[in-house]
């Protein structure tokens, strides 16, 4: 299966729609394009809604982004985590900008959110 990032743009921000599998052989080019739209946009939102798989290549891919958005002072945000996504975020340490929603999954806190 293939991934591809939709972005939707309106004045306010960029919506980067994930959709598909991301995996090893599609993560450099999702990071790509997610960091292309955090080039270009003040506020990126990452909706994982349509993800059907995700492993540690696509979760790099999404820590890259953070890491531009950071870089870039362009406000990040990502919402609708798949359940297994959610799941692998709960067990390790990790700052990414989760929005909490009750569409897909759990909202995913890493033990320093936690705990803080």
């Amino acid at each position: 299966m293939s991934a591809h990032v939709l972005v939707i743009r309106s004045s306010r921000q960029a919506v980067a729609q994930v959709t598909g599998e991301v995996d090893i052989a599609t993560a450099p080019r999702i990071r790509q394009a997610l960091i292309d739209t955090i080039h270009r946009d003040e506020r990126v939102v990452i909706d994982l809604g349509r993800l059907e798989f995700c492993d540690c290549a696509g979760l790099s891919a999404l820590i890259a982004a953070q890491k531009a958005a950071r870089a870039y002072g362009t406000a990040l945000a990502i919402r609708n985590i798949p359940p297994q996504l959610a799941r692998l975020l709960r067990c390790i340490p990790h700052t990414l900008p989760i929005t909490p929603d009750n569409r897909r999954g759990v909202p995913a806190q890493s033990p320093a959110q936690a705990a803080g």
